[in-house]
């Protein structure tokens, strides 16, 4: 493993979305890169995924090597149902970038935030995160950052809703 991982950008996003699609993965961007997503201006270090934890999702993501993750992933090799066990719970994969596997967000699970999946297209890959309701679930928390985060959303959605 490297010795410090370094801010991830939006080429390892959509790495890493390709990785997700190709592996058959049911996911959502979350946290910094979705507001970026969104055309909100928020600066982010990590990539955030939302995954189905269920067995049959999950196993693509515990198994194979994301890209950029480097060799940290392979140390989950063997490992199963490591979100299945308890979503509530995390996987937090730091080598070349951090990237967090996320069985739920903010206390809410995949299936209560999946009804808020959309999508975007870069580089000719398609992107699947949370639209802006569904992220402002997700900024409950008590980090300054997400209380910044969850104002920004409130005042995105109160503009497009007078669209």
């Amino acid at each position: 493993m490297t010795e410090y991982t370094r801010p991830a950008t939006w080429e390892d996003v959509v790495q890493v979305a390709q990785y997700l699609n190709e592996a058959g993965v049911e996911y959502a961007l979350v946290g910094g890169y979705a507001l970026i997503g969104h055309g909100l201006n928020r600066a982010s270090e990590d990539i955030d995924i939302l995954v189905d934890p269920s067995r049959e999702n999950g196993e693509p993501v515990d198994h194979r090597a994301l890209p950029s993750a480097g060799r940290a992933t392979r140390e989950l090799s063997g490992e199963t149902d490591l979100l299945a066990k308890d979503p509530r719970y995390g996987i937090r994969i730091n080598d070349e970038i951090t990237v967090d596997v996320l069985g739920s967000a903010c206390g809410h699970s995949w299936d209560e935030l999946k009804v808020y999946r959309t999508s975007l297209t870069r580089d000719g890959v398609t992107i699947f995160l949370l639209d802006l309701e569904g992220l402002l679930l997700t900024k409950g928390g008590l980090r300054e950052r997400d209380k910044m985060d969850a104002m920004i959303l409130r005042l995105a959605i109160e503009h497009l809703s007078k669209d």
